[in-house]
């Protein structure tokens, strides 16, 4: 595949990440613990076509350490008895990589248990783990510099472009590594609680018939992307979906 054209399947806008930079970072919506199930079965389909461009490896945000201290490799779900891995969608997401002969790899910040949780809400925090974060992807970087990584991270932890204040692990990756990771965001129609967004009902209303001819779900370019999709900062794709529930 040499070029993606307008609205595509999410399958051809992974390929065409692989083909255009080592690192593709895909990202799923969650809440807490309620997150939308599409962006992780989305992620089952972006791991098959990474296959097919010679992914082997797989760093997850959800991912706890092993008992060694190291990012892995992992070669098996963690038998966790609560939390994301124990969700069936998390858990097929994973599985889908491992029956493929993937290895896993756990990049999220050393958070000691028992921090406090007023320290978890500031901003010097949340920038000191994005930082984190993107500092352990180089690191797995390291151990196979010549390898593709796919990385799978929580809403906008990927993004390339600061907000203010907040620096995310994209941007700090980016700098650190000096590769341009091509990332995919998948929350731009879910329907996050408490924010109404007019304008995602009059965009899903204008593409449903492109949608509905790639299942309810589709990729495009953010250069290519409509109003407003084509400004969102960060980002090099965006997935648009009729599915969009947090659950």
């Amino acid at each position: 595949m040499t070029a993606v054209d307008g609205w595509c399947s999410v399958e051809e806008l992974a390929r065409w990440g692989f083909a255009h930079a080592p690192v593709v970072m895909a990202n799923e919506a969650h809440n807490g613990l309620r997150r939308c199930i599409r962006t992780r079965d989305v992620g089952v389909r972006i791991i098959g076509a990474a296959h097919q461009a010679g992914v082997r490896r797989l760093a997850m945000e959800a991912l706890p350490r092993p008992a060694d201290g190291t990012s892995g490799p992992i070669r098996a779900i963690p038998p966790l008895p609560g939390g994301y891995l124990a969700q069936p969608d998390m858990r097929r997401l994973i599985t889908a990589a491992l029956e493929l002969g993937w290895t896993l790899w756990a990049y999220e910040a050393d958070i000691q248990p028992g921090t406090d949780r007023a320290k978890l809400l500031t901003q010097e925090f949340t920038n000191w783990r994005e930082r984190e974060q993107a500092q352990n992807l180089c690191q797995i970087l390291a151990t196979a510099p010549a390898q593709p990584l796919l990385v799978w991270s929580g809403n906008s932890h990927a993004a390339k472009e600061a907000g203010g204040e907040w620096v995310p692990m994209g941007h700090h990756f980016a700098a650190l590594s000096g590769i341009d990771p091509f990332v995919i965001d998948q929350t731009v129609t879910v329907a996050w609680q408490g924010q109404p967004r007019p304008w995602v009902q009059d965009l899903l209303a204008a593409v449903h018939q492109t949608l509905a001819s790639y299942g309810g779900t589709a990729g495009i370019l953010r250069e290519q992307a409509p109003p407003p999709l084509d400004c969102r900062p960060g980002v090099d794709a965006v997935v648009v979906s009729t599915d969009n529930a947090l659950t």
